[in-house]
């Protein structure tokens, strides 16, 4: 019995995308711990051509993502249902827009929020002296700026085409290639397709497994401390990776519903109580007045942040900061993308739209609001050098100690701790999931990934991570860099996303498929679902291209 329900997932796999990720994903593991100085040293020499000589192209596909997105918000597309006129959504609004949050964000976000100001003052941007007053605001400022609508453009510039095609159009699978046929007809069946497929899986695995062998020591500090257990304590490391694998398995198997939906809830909970103890444990009144300069600082340098390179100064502030940003964003965006979709059936164009560059960047920014401010407070009235203690023992000591000046220190320590493990589960939720999506060959609308499929791809990455951490974490540079270094073409074949779903949706709208309800919702019922595509069964799109 077991062997033959192995043998029916395996069968389920598409081997063309699942194999290339995982041979060439294990075949590099291995060089970058054997050779990773080396390595190390090619990546960072195309790293540093990417982000100086094509840091403006990031910065206008940036633009370009965000205003595709409120074009989509405000014109007639707006009003357009991820689904027909029996669907309702899944989720309640709340829950629905906490998914969003968690599944677009991680632990990261906790981590950066704490301590990022305090590299930003070191090397301010715009010819601000390094640790002036001047810096502490730029610092609080670019924070709200990095993760704010510009990140969360990206993850709904794909959410919305990814979302169009599973609900309205029916789309039988999910993989990359299938989005862009409209735009690159038969191709889509050929080597680019396999190329646009390849990209998308090793750019993700990538990047979560350096998320995960990098986010582990800090998690594991934490739980340290509250264990009175020395740092860097192996055993606490491995269960980490271990929790890391192991949560985000177990709420996929239980489903959305029951399992997914539940851990964001009690994440998103986590989230106010920590960040409402910070701000009235913590100095109240400055954290209100600096997160409100800082935001204005912000929204009035908007346009110019968004693209600044600052060549002639040369800071090198826009590339190491905001370009590298942006890209991280682009390799993240069809994953979360694709989460985000399938959690949002039922929902308008225009309610995705603000999920993201509304709800989603003003979580993120609060983060950035809160612990920068109580950092920056105690940096300025001398209480505490935390960029002596940054530059002497690294963020994870930063977070420790800012910690520690709040009442019930080891309280608040714990609880950052597990909202930082939670927030990364969460987000190995929507990885998991996304990998397993796009390695079947068949999922319909109804259908959730198969539990097996994403539980391997969890174990794998975890696996992976914690042999490269322990083997060789110089291993881990490299596996980061070149997982960025696919933001480049993946900004094409997100653009050729957005204009294939433009061509269905011009389609479906010319063709007056669609009907509108009391409230103006229009519903779009497709003429073209269910016709052929070349070589891979009944799809949901003719061959426009």
């Amino acid at each position: 019995m077991l062997h033959q329900k192995i043998r029916k997932e395996i069968a389920g796999l598409d081997l063309a995308v699942f194999m290339p990720a995982l041979v060439l994903t294990l075949v590099l593991a291995v060089v970058f711990s054997f050779w990773p100085e080396g390595s190390g040293e090619l990546l960072d020499k195309a790293h540093a051509f990417t982000t100086n000589e094509l840091g403006w192209f990031f910065l206008l596909a940036t633009v370009g993502a965000m205003s595709f997105c409120l074009y989509l918000a405000m014109s007639r597309y707006g009003k357009v249902v991820l689904g027909d006129r029996d669907t309702r959504p899944e989720f309640s609004t709340l829950t629905w827009l906490g998914m969003t949050f968690t599944s677009g964000t991680g632990g990261s976000l906790l981590y950066l929020s704490a301590a990022e100001w305090i590299w930003i003052m070191q090397s301010p941007p715009f010819g601000a002296e390094p640790g002036s007053a001047e810096a502490a605001r730029w610092a609080s400022a670019f924070g709200m700026f990095h993760w704010g609508p510009s990140a969360w453009a990206w993850y709904i510039a794909c959410a919305v085409p990814i979302g169009y095609a599973m609900y309205v159009r029916k789309q039988r699978n999910l993989k990359l290639s299938e989005l862009t046929r409209p735009v690159l007809g038969r191709w889509a069946d050929g080597l680019i397709g396999h190329a646009i497929n390849f990209l998308y899986m090793f750019g993700i695995i990538g990047g979560v497994m350096t998320s995960i062998a990098l986010g582990t020591p800090l998690i594991s500090s934490t739980f340290a401390y509250a264990f009175g257990m020395e740092a860097g304590n192996p055993v606490l490391d491995i269960f980490v990776i271990f929790l890391w694998t192991f949560i985000p398995m177990m709420a996929l198997i239980l489903g959305l519903q029951k399992g997914v939906a539940r851990l964001s809830n009690f994440n998103v909970r986590l989230d106010i109580a920590l960040l409402a103890g910070v701000l009235v444990c913590g100095p109240l009144s400055f954290t209100l007045n600096q997160s409100v300069d800082g935001l204005g600082l912000m929204l009035q340098n908007f346009v110019y942040m968004s693209l600044a390179t600052d060549v002639i100064r040369d800071t090198g502030f826009p590339q190491a900061w905001t370009i590298f940003y942006f890209s991280w964003w682009v390799v993240y965006a069809l994953p979360y993308g694709l989460f985000i979709a399938k959690i949002s059936r039922g929902r308008t164009i225009r309610g995705v739209v603000f999920a993201g560059l509304v709800a989603g960047s003003l979580g993120c920014m609060v983060f950035y609001m809160v612990f920068p401010a109580f950092g920056i407070h105690l940096q300025t009235t001398g209480q505490l050098d935390l960029i002596a203690v940054m530059n002497d023992a690294g963020r994870g000591e930063v977070v420790r100690v800012m910690l520690e000046q709040l009442p019930a220190a080891g309280l608040f320590i714990v609880v950052f701790g597990l909202v930082a493990l939670l927030s990364y589960v969460s987000g190995q939720c929507a990885v998991g999931y996304s990998l397993a999506s796009a390695t079947q060959k068949t999922l319909l609308p109804e259908q959730e990934a198969s539990r097996y499929n994403a539980s391997f791809w969890l174990v794998l990455v975890g696996m992976v991570s914690m042999a490269l951490y322990f083997l060789n974490p110089e291993s881990l540079t490299p596996l980061q860099t070149i997982s960025i270094l696919t933001g480049f073409p993946l900004c094409f074949v997100i653009a050729i996303v957005g204009r294939s779903f433009m061509l269905m949706l011009d389609q479906d709208l010319f063709n007056e498929s669609a009907v509108r309800d009391i409230g103006g919702r229009k519903y779009l019922t497709p003429a073209t679902v269910g016709v052929k595509s070349p070589g891979n069964g009944p799809t949901t799109q003719t061959d426009l291209g």
